[in-house]
């Protein structure tokens, strides 16, 4: 099976590493506990608030930058032979 780094995906991890961040990180209100750990990946990435709103959106397309932030959540592709393209797609990654 090879895993889907696909920015569908990330949008997804992306929404429920908010939600259990801002439970267990940040538990004030919701919502302001929501902002800080989206802003904590954002800064923990070192990404542009535009690139981690795409990649937040589903629509962030950059290789180098959805490889960032999937760094930021502790996911690496290039450690399983994946290489993420900036077409949103992938190269590789023919795990056994």
């Amino acid at each position: 099976m090879i895993p889907d780094f696909s920015p569908l995906m990330l949008k997804q991890f992306l929404a429920v590493r908010v939600a259990m961040m801002a439970r267990l990180d940040f538990p004030s209100q919701p919502r302001s506990g929501a902002k800080a750990a989206r802003t904590d990946l954002r800064k923990r990435s070192g990404l542009t608030r535009d690139e981690f709103d795409l990649a937040c959106r589903g629509t962030l397309k950059a290789g180098v930058a959805r490889a960032k932030i999937w760094a930021a959540l502790w996911i690496d592709p290039a450690s399983l032979g994946i290489l993420l393209t900036d077409d949103g797609g992938q190269e590789g990654g023919n795990a056994a």
